[in-house]
């Protein structure tokens, strides 16, 4: 069977409590294998190994779709973005286990972008004994060493955190307790960390199951009772926008209620880079994406608001990258099924709005519905807006000859990605170029990955996660060299997933040092300190069991080499793409802050 082809639709027949050896180690293991977390990705070692003897390795997507618990070994930081990509892409939370010490901090370096990107995955981090405080002890995690609880706490908040400690022996009601806890929070797209001493998870437990229970899909028909009332006082005549954010791209079908609201209200509908993903191709109102990346009517249509105009958000991204740190000047109605998402107050997003708020908590597919009911009840008097076809205005120069046309390269990458494929993007102008040069939803693309920490090299751990996850699916990601420095040495362990990877070899860390040109002109390039050596990728990967390719500068191989990967079995391949140092593509409205910082500090 063809890796990329075929879904594997397996029923679940593994029997999760065969894992059960009478311990605390099998009991946590064993109910959270019934709950579908049984993709398991660590470095072992350490107090973990108690817990870690108990799954086999990985093997094969077969034994993963049929719910037998698989250890995934890679790097820690590798650990902590696979684990978050497998849940975003599966919809199952995913565990990823640490040991003590420095481990936990490597990890901790992608896995906070649960926190930030609100998805429920789980972090075991192992504990030093507690009778060894004082004496020395190898990755001491003791508030003298390591403080592993207090900056776990410090990360996630106190409610994220369960610690298992002495108070759990012999009394296995703090295990129901703390089970039923990780559910609450992982149905809640809220991750969770448990810190554990080892002596403690390996002593008797008596068997307890805590079963799996979805969370109900509802809304709070209050407030949306409110704003269907308000809405044509407050919209008629008057610009409604349409954001799109991440959250809104978890659900399936999505789209096709957007383009209803888009048409319904002829509203301009704008996208972040993730949130494109629920937009349709055949949207005549899509407006292009917002901030990192922007096109440039989407800018303008942002820029041009005032609080005489309205902001219907499904899902609402507060990060720089989406909002760029602004107060929005217009009417705000934020729609999201979160609690106390990653940015808000009080709550809210109400600060985020220079204009009234409205809030609305519920499942997505079910306030559209309904919201939209009521809106056709309603004589809503819209005013006629059309949307230009080309979304962005400049001129892109291309780079000398022996070097890649990037607008070409990322407009073919678009063309010939099939159907059925997820673009991932790393730290790198591959997550700005991207959506500037396809400011309109792609047909079967989907854009998913996180980015709000900023995580060099994050890639090489998503793409992972994402293969477990979506076997089915194509996974195609964009890497900078500087990104690959950081997993380019365990490529290795990914030699068979069918991966395909363009690293952009431009000999620098190619977004800062672009943004340096930008915002500090009079810096010589040697003083960016951003220089990257040249390194043959493909010869790296090709010792590691990947193919490679190098891509012709004009891309007119480009057809060739995405042909060979929509076609890959199960071997990965890694593309290398020349780029000049100075390219000049994508935009990034987070320049103008950081031009901002430079200014108060040199005053």
């Amino acid at each position: 069977m063809r890796l990329l082809t075929e879904r594997l639709r397996y029923e679940r027949t593994f029997d999760p409590k065969t894992l059960y050896d009478g311990t605390g180690n099998t009991l946590v293991l064993a109910n959270l294998t019934a709950w579908g977390a049984n993709a398991n990705f660590l470095t072992n070692g350490g107090g973990k190994i108690h817990w870690a003897e108990h799954i086999n390795p990985y093997s094969s997507v077969h034994a993963l779709a049929r719910g037998e618990p698989q250890a995934f070994v890679i790097n820690e930081t590798g650990a902590g973005s696979a684990a978050l990509a497998y849940t975003l892409l599966s919809g199952r939370p995913t565990v990823c286990n640490v040991t003590t010490g420095g481990a936990a901090d490597l990890a901790n370096s992608s896995f906070t972008d649960s926190k930030f990107h609100s998805i429920g995955a789980i972090l075991f981090a192992a504990l030093s004994p507690e009778e060894s405080r004082w004496l020395g002890v190898l990755q001491d995690t003791s508030e003298d060493g390591y403080n592993t609880i207090g900056t776990m706490r410090a990360r996630y908040g106190a409610d994220a955190c369960v610690v298992v400690d002495r108070s759990f022996l012999g009394k296995p009601t703090k295990f129901e307790e703390m089970l039923y806890k990780m559910q609450d929070r992982l149905v809640n797209s809220k991750p969770v960390v448990v810190v554990y001493h080892p002596e403690v998870m390996k002593e008797d437990v008596p068997w307890l199951e805590v079963p799996w229970r979805e969370k109900p899909r509802e809304y709070d028909k209050a407030s949306l009772d409110t704003l269907v009332a308000n809405f044509a006082k407050n919209t008629d005549g008057k610009k409604v926008v349409i954001f799109v954010g991440e959250e809104a791209a978890r659900y399936d079908g999505i789209d096709e209620l957007i383009t209803q609201l888009s048409r319904l209200l002829k509203a301009p509908t704008i996208y972040t880079q993730i949130g494109v993903s629920a937009v349709s191709p055949d949207n005549e109102f899509a407006a292009g994406h917002v901030m990192l990346g922007y096109n440039d009517y989407a800018l303008k249509l942002w820029e041009s608001l005032t609080t005489d105009h309205t902001m219907i958000c499904v899902g609402f991204d507060p990060f720089e990258y989406s909002t760029n740190q602004e107060r929005i000047k217009a009417n705000g109605i934020v729609i999201t099924n979160y609690d106390h998402a990653y940015g808000t107050k009080n709550g809210t997003f109400a600060h985020r709005f220079e204009g009234k708020y409205h809030h609305v908590k519920g499942d997505l597919h079910l306030v559209l519905t309904e919201m939209m009911k009521d809106f056709r009840r309603q004589q809503l008097k819209r005013p006629h807006v059309k949307v230009p076809k080309e979304l962005n205005e400049d001129i892109y120069v291309a780079p000398p000859s022996g070097f890649t046309n990037m607008k070409l390269f990322y407009q073919e990458l678009a063309r010939l990605m099939e159907p059925g494929t997820i673009y991932c993007a790393d730290v790198c102008k591959g997550y700005l170029d991207f959506q500037r040069v396809n400011p309109h939803p792609l047909n079967g693309i989907k854009s998913i990955y996180f980015h709000q920490g900023s995580l060099m090299g994050k890639a090489g751990g998503e793409i992972l996660g994402d293969r477990l996850a979506r076997p089915d699916l194509h996974i195609v990601a964009v890497t900078g060299d500087g990104c690959h420095e950081y997993f380019g040495a365990s490529l290795g362990r990914m030699k068979d997933l069918g991966l395909v990877l363009f690293v952009l070899d431009n000999g620098t860390h190619g977004l800062v040092d672009w943004g340096l040109g930008k915002i500090k002109p009079h810096l010589p390039p040697d003083r960016r300190l951003t220089h990257v050596p040249r390194n043959d990728y493909v010869g790296m990967a090709v010792a590691q069991g990947w193919r490679g390719s190098y891509l012709d500068p004009y891309s007119s191989d480009m057809e060739k080499i995405m042909k060979e990967a929509n076609s890959l079995g199960t071997q990965s391949m890694l593309v290398q793409v020349k780029v000049h140092p100075e390219d000049d593509l994508g935009q990034n409205r987070r320049l103008e802050g950081l031009q901002k910082q430079g200014k108060i500090i040199t005053m």
